[in-house]
């Protein structure tokens, strides 16, 4: 049987054939008034649905009649794309009538639109267009990429992009805005990725797609998505100026990229030279910074930046008060800043207050804020211990990583067996069975073996060596995708579709 859709949005569209003059604006009392033709508006109780292969949704289609429109609504559906079928209850009515949307069991996932139009005998059409989209039941998904903030994303293994999560500001890409969802939604737009990046803090999701072209969604007061305006995105928006990009960060106010030529550009804004151009305040599109050199791949973080050379040498650039730039001070630095120590890095991470590097042999050093064992060293504010490092410092525990991620304060990583790690804070994100926050890397329970590990603000989440996802952690919006609120402290699978797996 057809399911019901609780309405996730509304489409009121109406089109009043009146006359416009002078006449039109005296009083209603005014016997000479002239009176308001006949007309009608539609309501869509779900502008957007949400469905796996082989499901059906029933959608609600109600008729506002005006100036006295006393003739029936006839109603059809056109545009209806192959493997999706849609049905009128009543295509005759009075009032209402109920749309029934079925996909085939083989249709692909992704997003489609179909149309429904009304008329009425003197009042002309009305139409009506809802976005269908298409997700993957359990078992068939297959992930190959993870990036966690406040909200979750992931890019399958054709490219197709899903978000959950909070969603206050269009971060999910699909079209709307609500705060709590729990399971994946399709970002909208047709586009396929190859990478993505959503802040720590803020509500911004940005992403490289196949065609090396960066597209940016959500928040955009403070001009992060690069599209030359301060306006909010509900859906994938190009980046302006054409570039072509190889890597890309999102912080808490501004966004950078590294195009395939290696120059890095920044956008966004900085009170503290997040940029590296030597310049604080916004920029609306991507800007050049670093100028004269080149970088392989970009972090970004609570307003600062660091990126890797071709030569896997490290430079940041920014807030450094808690030690983040790496540079053996606790300055700011409007310009990029070579890391101390040394090292030669095969890739970075950073989220917060904190970065963390991977060293070529696989052995991890991190520095910046230490306040809950997020440097993984062996110590912490809440233990007695060192609240920042401005230098790199190894990792303790003696593991060689294959790669590392970046939470708001927790830190992750996999080892070359598949075994996953977390430190630092600890609302479950540690995934060890405890709230007790970690200042080593501590084994994640129920024996997974992860080809990756990405921790968000207050979780964490895997993919695993079939391709599937576990989150653990903090879930009060959704960000464990397993279709509640309830919190985690060990690895618990998202929930694709209406089935779990």
């Amino acid at each position: 049987m057809p399911r019901s859709v609780r309405a996730t949005g509304f489409v009121a569209l109406a089109v009043f054939a009146t006359t416009i003059s002078v006449e039109a604006c005296r009083s209603t009392t005014d016997a000479t008034a002239i009176p308001e033709s006949p007309a009608f508006s539609l309501i869509v109780d779900a502008a957007s649905l949400s469905l796996t292969p082989g499901d059906s949704v029933n959608v609600r289609i109600t008729v506002i009649r005006a100036g006295g429109l006393t003739s029936a609504i006839a109603f059809s559906v056109a545009g209806t794309p192959a493997g999706l079928s849609a049905a009128i209850a009543a295509p005759s009515s009075a009032d209402s009538t109920a749309l029934t949307v079925s996909a085939s069991k083989t249709l692909a996932a992704g997003t489609y639109s179909i149309v429904v139009n009304a008329a009425a005998s003197g009042a002309g059409e009305q139409h009506a267009t809802i976005e269908v989209n298409v997700v993957p039941d359990s078992g068939s998904v297959a992930i190959r990429f993870l990036a966690l903030g406040a909200h979750s994303c992931a890019i399958t293994s054709s490219g197709t992009a899903y978000c959950w999560g909070y969603n206050a500001h269009g971060e999910l890409g699909n079209g709307e805005t609500s705060i709590v969802n729990s399971t994946p939604v399709a970002v909208l737009g047709g586009l396929t990725f190859q990478s993505l990046s959503v802040s720590k803090v803020e509500g911004v999701s940005c992403g490289i797609a196949t065609s090396g072209a960066a597209y940016c969604w959500g928040d955009n007061a403070e001009g992060q998505l690069g599209d030359g305006t301060t306006i909010e995105r509900h859906t994938p928006t190009p980046v302006a100026g054409g570039l072509t990009f190889k890597s890309i960060a999102v912080g808490n106010g501004h966004v950078c990229g590294v195009a395939t030529s290696g120059v890095a550009s920044c956008w966004g804004t900085t009170p503290n030279g997040a940029f590296g151009d030597g310049t604080i305040g916004m920029h609306l599109t991507p800007t050049p910074t670093a100028v004269g050199m080149t970088f392989e791949s970009i972090v970004a973080g609570n307003d600062y930046t660091c990126a890797l050379t071709p030569a896997g040498v490290a430079y940041c650039w920014g807030l450094g008060l808690s030690g983040q730039l790496g540079n053996g001070s606790a300055a700011i630095s409007r310009t990029p800043v070579a890391v101390s120590g040394g090292l030669t890095f095969r890739s970075l991470v950073g989220g917060g207050l904190s970065v963390c590097g991977l060293t070529t042999g696989g052995q991890a050093y991190c520095w910046g804020e230490n306040f809950f064992g997020t440097l993984g060293e062996g110590t912490s504010a809440t233990e007695g211990g060192a609240t920042r490092r401005l230098s790199p410092t190894a990792v303790v525990g003696g593991l060689t990583f294959e790669s590392l991620s970046a939470g708001y304060e927790t830190m992750c990583g996999v080892t070359g067996p598949g075994a996953g790690y977390c430190w630092g804070y600890n609302f479950g994100a540690v995934g060890d069975g405890t709230f007790d926050h970690r200042s080593i890397p501590t084994a994640v329970l129920g024996g997974l073996a992860f080809q990756s590990v990405s921790s968000g603000t207050g979780y964490s989440c895997g993919v695993t060596v079939g391709a599937a996802v576990d989150c653990w952690g903090d879930n009060s919006n959704g960000e464990l995708g397993d279709g509640t609120t309830v919190s985690r402290v060990t690895p618990t699978p998202v929930r694709w579709g209406s089935t779990a797996r």
